[in-house]
């Protein structure tokens, strides 16, 4: 079973850039013959990276914003997450930004993840 649902890239100061695995259970299981990136594996996605940065690990505390605007399909397209920002404040991680492939945006998003460690 392979359960890796991406792979780091490419790593710049505010963003990252993933090659989604299309061999992934999750995609089996999400859709057989058209698959798509669930959003909640978006959001985890979203809270690894972020984790990447700020070096602690992450738990998601609050949602202020999450636009699905496009499907996401794994292909053979590199996709970016832009952070346009990262700033910690009173133990909270707030990640602002957006998800990108070939100049489409998929997801939009403005997350708080509490810092635990």
């Amino acid at each position: 079973m392979n359960c890796e649902l991406y792979t780091i890239i490419e790593k710049t100061d505010n963003s990252v850039r993933i090659r989604l695995n299309p061999d992934s259970e999750i995609f089996r299981a999400h859709f057989p013959g058209n698959p798509v990136t669930p959003g909640v594996c978006q959001v985890g996605i979203i809270e690894e990276l972020a984790a990447e940065f700020s070096e602690k690990k992450l738990c998601l505390n609050d949602v202020k914003l999450l636009k699905y605007i496009d499907i996401l399909h794994p292909s053979k397209e590199l996709v970016e997450v832009v952070f346009d920002k990262l700033e910690e404040a009173d133990g909270f991680l707030t990640a602002k930004g957006t998800v990108v492939s070939a100049g489409r945006v998929f997801t939009k998003f403005s997350l708080v993840f509490k810092m635990v460690s």
